[in-house]
């Protein structure tokens, strides 16, 4: 497959590069409005685009963390049928499981996880590889809000997919949005799924590409190695480029999607990230060893996705990495 110039984006299919193909106009979809979400059931028939799972901490849950929860826990089921949640957790009878499996999530509980009590990141992939049945399957912060670009963006690469041998991981940066929760302006309805781009807009910031935090692969098809990976747990130091090198290292097409998916990450004020501040903030780090991350940053990936000025979004391979 040949590099197409930045005026005339193409998408890659099984014949290669061909003449444009616009993905506008996704009447298909219907996102649901916070409102009618929580009468939805937790059970969901049929395939979906994406499997996308989390997990909450359920024991010293900051003010900031808890806010992030009840965001995350209605934002993401407004997304079904295309998208099922699945969230993980060690006490599957808690207050939190009660309230995510009645806004339409599944909750399943912990495998394993370290002295620390962080789950492991590849237990939660292969049991969402033998229950669900998806498109896409993966892992995302339990602090990350989408708007319907997250809808987009899947049915923009799932188009494409025959031509990259539905050989792909999908990823991108996140946008920061600071909530400082003293202040009465910031409540739940500031974060309504048609709110999230403008508020991303004046309050976000672009988050460095060291920072990664969604990590959808497809299943049949895909060359990721899984066995080579080092038992890295989720959320703390290293895990993410070292997880998105692994998947470059084992030939797996990675498209950095920040163009065209809007990630809006909670953030507190002066904190960039939380994961460095937990007690096994180290536990990645030791067992990854000496390792090149910049490989692992979504800017490092060949393929991106781009948006047009009429709000196509393509799959395209970049000119060089930037």
């Amino acid at each position: 497959m040949r590099v197409i110039n930045r005026t005339s984006a193409a998408l890659l299919t099984i014949a290669g590069v061909v003449s444009v193909m616009r993905i506008a106009n996704f009447h298909f979809y219907s996102v649901q409005s916070d409102d009618d979400m929580m009468d939805h059931e937790s059970s969901q028939a049929g395939p979906a685009l994406l499997t996308l799972f989390t997990t909450f901490k359920e024991i010293k849950i900051i003010g900031h963390h808890k806010f992030a929860q009840k965001l995350v826990l209605t934002n993401w089921p407004l997304f079904r049928p295309y998208v099922r949640p699945v969230l993980f957790l060690n006490y599957t009878n808690s207050k939190v499981a009660r309230r995510a499996r009645a806004a339409g999530w599944d909750v399943l509980r912990i495998n394993r996880s370290n002295s620390a009590g962080t789950p492991y990141l590849k237990d939660m992939y292969m049991t969402a590889f033998q229950r669900y049945d998806s498109a896409f399957y993966g892992f995302a912060n339990g602090d990350l809000l989408f708007d319907d670009g997250l809808l987009k963006t899947l049915e923009a690469v799932k188009r494409v997919a025959n031509g990259l041998d539905n050989n792909i991981m999908i990823t991108g940066r996140r946008t920061n949005v600071c909530v400082n929760l003293s202040d009465s302006r910031w409540t739940r309805d500031s974060f309504t799924v048609d709110k999230l781009h403008t508020i991303a807009i004046r309050n976000g910031s672009l988050i460095p590409a060291w920072a990664i935090d969604y990590f959808f692969f497809s299943k049949e098809g895909c060359s990721m190695n899984w066995s080579s990976l080092v038992d890295i747990v989720i959320g703390r130091p290293a895990y993410d480029s070292y997880f998105v090198a692994m998947a470059r290292r084992s030939a797996v097409n990675v498209i950095d999607c920040t163009k065209s998916l809007l990630a809006v990450h909670i953030s507190q004020k002066g904190i960039e990230t939380h994961g460095g501040l937990n007690s096994d903030s180290g536990f990645n780090a030791k067992l990854i060893g000496d390792f090149k991350h910049l490989d692992g940053y979504p800017t490092s990936a060949s393929l991106a996705t781009n948006v047009d000025f009429e709000g196509n979004i393509f799959v395209i391979r970049r000119h060089s990495i930037v």
